[in-house]
């Protein structure tokens, strides 16, 4: 008997598989009909003269600001020195500084126009996220439901070699999740596309565009198969759904959290190292700056740091190996029945 084609077998035959499945494409179709309602391909001539006409209001208060330089000073106006923060910039680049929103009269429409270049790759990586979400469970469920059921204990008395069954149980786990999250992308770009051609802007798909956003999409569909992983892990640490479960819903809802303010109530400089998310952010965008938890005199954030991909992915790689070695030792180590 081939393990791995077993493994995927029952995986695919859960009830739960099939659930999942049409609760992701359900999800897709009904967030592509919202969008396609709610954009607009183009702003209505009325629109757009509001929009013209808000826009000269603002730029007449640039160009006011930049012929009084002691615009900032006004107590009609700001009342103070506004250049003493920036001591590096002249008065008329302090005005546009402060004053340059509005001047464009896309500022002022009211119609929102989904623009696919700008917008539809970090909606891909939503889709990609839940996605990863679901097999979690999904994987997590089945190894939990062979626990409960006794199941586990049986296969064993057919296949005595434990960390054979581990390697197979992963291994067709991460085979449906890769597939399972290359499918909700590829269907969730079609989608996608396709309301940004009909009710929408493509925008330019320039080579630079695919660059970035094959990478963002390629991490975070690597980070996917990493939370498949962690589900695993748990529920074969746990040896029920439930636990594997809470333990994920238990740091997303509140863990997290807690982890924040202990940073800021010890006065930890990058109170923000803490939190998963913060490393989860940066590996999917490829770069996240932290600002420390001191400010200067002049209110201003002295230092900053700078989390690369390379960073976060040896952090999360490092807490994933840890709880997949647990599962692996417990499975090979601990008394079955």
């Amino acid at each position: 008997m081939n393990l791995f084609k077993t493994e995927l077998h029952r995986l695919l035959r859960r009830r739960l598989s099939l659930l999942f499945g049409i609760v992701a494409v359900s999800g897709l179709v009904l967030l592509s009909v919202v969008l396609w309602f709610n954009s607009e391909s183009e702003v209505s001539s009325a629109e757009q003269a509001y929009g013209e006409e808000q826009a000269a209001v603002y730029q007449a208060e640039l160009d006011r600001c930049k012929a009084d330089e002691g615009y900032f000073t006004d107590e009609r106006n700001w009342g103070y020195d506004v250049g003493e923060d920036y001591p590096e910039l002249s008065h008329a680049e302090v005005c546009d500084e402060m004053l340059s929103w509005g001047t464009d009269p896309s500022d002022h429409y009211m119609v929102y126009i989904f623009d696919f270049s700008a917008e539809g790759v970090w909606m891909l990586v939503g889709i990609a996220i839940v996605g990863g979400l679901l097999v979690m469970l999904l994987t997590a469920s089945a190894i939990g439901a062979e626990w409960s059921s006794g199941n586990m204990a049986n296969l064993l008395v057919w296949h005595p070699n434990r960390l054979r069954v581990w390697g197979a149980k992963l291994a067709a786990s991460l085979t449906l999740g890769a597939v399972a999250l290359v499918a909700m992308l590829l269907l969730g770009f079609g989608l996608l596309y396709l309301v940004a051609a009909t009710s929408g802007q493509v925008g330019e798909l320039d080579g630079r565009w695919w660059e970035e956003s094959l990478a963002i999409l390629g991490r975070t569909v690597v980070m996917g198969l990493g939370m498949t992983v962690l589900g695993a892990a748990l529920a074969m640490l746990g040896r029920h759904t439930a636990i594997a479960g809470g333990v994920i819903a238990g740091y997303l809802i509140i863990g997290d959290l807690l982890v924040r303010l202990a940073g800021f109530a010890f006065n930890v400089k990058y109170p923000d190292l803490f939190s998963l998310y913060t490393w989860v952010g940066a590996w999917i965008s490829g770069e996240m700056t932290l600002f420390a938890n001191v400010m200067s005199a002049n209110g201003e954030f002295e230092d900053q740091m700078i989390l690369t991909a390379t960073d976060a992915g040896l952090l999360l790689g490092a807490i994933l190996a840890l709880f997949a070695g647990l599962a692996t030792w417990s499975f090979a180590k601990r008394d079955v029945t």
